[in-house]
């Protein structure tokens, strides 16, 4: 099983097939470099998995931007969704550039 992900500061990856329990995950870094994880949970095609341990509370990191906080305690190669991820609201207005 393989994943990647897009940049250095992601602490989770978009899975690129589905994963099961115990499989041996392939993870390429933005900058070619490959480790492996031990998946801990299946974790469907398109969905997230954790690249290291998360803490409740501490923020999910995808394609270098928080998408949300942790609920729980969420080990490396466990999946990673909504019932472990709270979204956080943003200011989507204070994003815009306005010319």
């Amino acid at each position: 099983s393989d994943t990647h992900y897009i940049h250095l500061n992601d602490n989770i990856a978009v899975c690129t097939v589905d994963v099961k329990a115990n499989d041996i995950v392939e993870v390429m870094t933005p900058n070619g470099v490959k480790f492996s994880i031990t998946a801990h949970s299946d974790v469907c095609y398109c969905n997230k998995i954790a690249l290291k341990p998360i803490k409740n509370g501490e923020p999910i990191i995808k394609y270098g931007e928080v998408i949300g906080l942790a609920t729980s305690d969420i080990q490396e190669g466990m999946l990673a969704n909504h019932d472990n991820i709270a979204s956080q609201p943003r200011a989507y207005k204070d994003e815009y550039l306005l010319t």
